[in-house]
């Protein structure tokens, strides 16, 4: 019987790579085929699972795949981060923008703050001038999504404090 990783919480080590049990599998495929898969996600396991768990968008014009300014990003079995476009939300009040991968990134906020805090820092930022149209529609979309979220009773949303080391480059 194939090896499988130990399910998310259990024993020491590093967690599994999508918050489920998973194993290592070696395929070939036509060269079309990974760069639609990059196109997906840089990392090809990662494009993979996104497809088959329907979180991959319809292409865009052009035929390429464009990720959405604002969703849910899975990191635990119902477990998951608000990740937005850094490129289309550079800035919120009081929210730290925390670089993932390429344009990706995850909204963070002081251990005090929650959800409705958040929603609050989105109106101000929808509320000052100079926004372009896709920032203010990016923006508008985390408002509906925040809003939804917060009375959903099926979601809960909690505050946890994250420890983030960076690397300083000494001259």
């Amino acid at each position: 019987m194939p090896r499988r990783t130990q399910p998310a919480g259990k024993g020491p080590g590093r967690p599994p790579k999508y918050g489920r049990p998973g194993r290592v599998i070696a395929v070939t495929l036509p060269e079309d085929v990974l760069e639609r898969l990059q196109r997906v996600h840089p990392d090809l396991g990662w494009a993979i699972v996104k497809l088959l768990d329907g979180d991959a968008r319809r292409p865009a014009a052009g035929g390429e795949r464009r990720q959405p300014d604002v969703e849910l990003a899975t990191i635990a079995e119902g477990r998951s981060l608000i990740v937005v476009n850094r490129d289309v939300i550079r800035t919120l009040p009081g929210v730290s923008i925390i670089p993932l991968f390429g344009n990706r990134a995850f909204l963070a906020m002081a251990i005090h703050q929650g959800m409705s805090d958040l929603e609050l820092s989105v109106i101000d930022r929808l509320g000052q001038p100079r926004l372009s149209s896709r920032e203010r529609q990016a923006l508008g979309i985390l408002r509906t999504k925040l809003t939804s979220w917060r009375r959903s009773r099926q979601v809960l949303s909690h505050t946890r404090a994250i420890i983030l080391i960076e690397r300083v480059k000494i001259p």
